[in-house]
């Protein structure tokens, strides 16, 4: 089935979400997300500096200060040592850039989908739920937008972040939306047969409840990560291994690969979206083993991070392309 317009939009904005999920992530592990201090320019400059003698600590407004204070405070140190002066010294060239690299991205976001929006308010065609989908992503990119300036000045807020990570999983379901249910008014749209739209369900409910319990450990490996640092990755486990969300996340990502043979089995083990499915459910089987048994790694965090979007967004399409009952879809 030819794809229209809409559907081709909303799959290079979903692209550029995911890798902008990526970024992020990256951002957050290697504990770059103050390596810009302000927003929206980055060390006072809209291309941030490259050493350390191009900072101009006269251009770091109030606001600034103020959050390095914050940052400072939740590092366990004296905020009031904080100075303009003293601030030359938290510039770190790597942590700049790659905050600013990962706001780069947000930029084909905001063109793709500011492009979709166009498209399908002029396709009279759509659905009216399609536009209004596509006019919802819009402003949900510059919701998260809002978040990640309010991410920066309330000095890198766990809670916020984790806000930040969830409206972009939000856009992530506006545009898998549209990409399914874009097609001209009257057209069939995707379906993938075998499992209904309930048994799919199961397999939905059961991977968004692992990813809440999933950003409760993030902030917790946050805040262990501004406590003491990058490098004491290898005791991260045993410091939050007897929580109780630690236990239940661990023990509910079994559900979660039930739940995908389960849905994989009903479908004959065939489709692209449902051998996808399971070949990243049992990626993130082994990315636990790797979490539990030696180390809550940067690179397989970044990659844990990243596929949960990849994994929804499937997740998601296959809850939509799924058998109704007998009923048109």
């Amino acid at each position: 089935m030819r794809k229209t317009s809409v559907q081709r939009l909303a799959f290079v904005s979903l692209c550029c979400v995911i890798l902008l999920v990526f970024a992020g992530a990256v951002v957050r592990v290697t504990g770059a997300g103050l390596g810009c201090p302000d927003w929206p320019t980055c060390w006072g400059k809209l291309i941030p500096p490259w050493k350390i003698e191009q900072v101009d600590p006269a251009s770091f407004s109030d606001r600034k200060m103020e959050t390095f204070k914050r940052k400072a405070e939740r590092l366990g140190r004296d905020p009031s040592l904080i100075t303009r002066e003293s601030l030359k010294g938290e510039f770190d060239p790597v942590k700049t850039w790659t905050e600013f690299i990962n706001r780069l991205f947000a930029l084909p976001v905001t063109v793709a989908t500011l492009g979709l929006m166009v498209v399908a308010l002029r396709r009279k065609d759509l659905t009216g739920r399609v536009r209004k989908c596509a006019v919802a992503s819009v402003l949900l990119v510059l919701f998260n937008a809002v978040l990640g300036a309010a991410v920066v000045f309330s000095g890198l807020h766990t809670g916020i972040i984790t806000a930040h990570l969830a409206a972009a999983f939000l856009l992530l379901f506006v545009l898998i939306y549209v990409m399914w249910a874009g097609v001209t008014e009257g057209s069939r749209r995707a379906m993938i047969p075998g499992a209904n739209r309930f048994q799919v369900g199961i397999l939905l409910v059961v991977v968004l409840i692992e990813g809440l319990l999933g950003s409760q450990l993030r902030e917790m490996t946050d805040e262990l990560q501004m406590k003491f640092g990058t490098g004491s990755r290898g005791s991260w486990v045993a410091q939050i291994e007897s929580s109780v969300v630690f236990l239940v996340h661990r023990s509910f990502s079994w559900l979660i690969f039930g739940a995908a043979l389960f849905v994989c089995w009903k479908a004959g083990w065939r489709g692209r979206v449902p051998r996808a499915v399971l070949v990243i459910v049992f990626g993130f089987m082994l990315m636990g083993l790797v979490f539990t048994h030696i180390e809550i790694n940067a690179v397989v965090q970044v990659l844990h991070v990243g596929l949960a979007s990849v994994l929804v967004s499937l997740v998601y399409f296959w809850w939509l392309a799924a058998d109704q009952g007998g009923r048109s879809a």
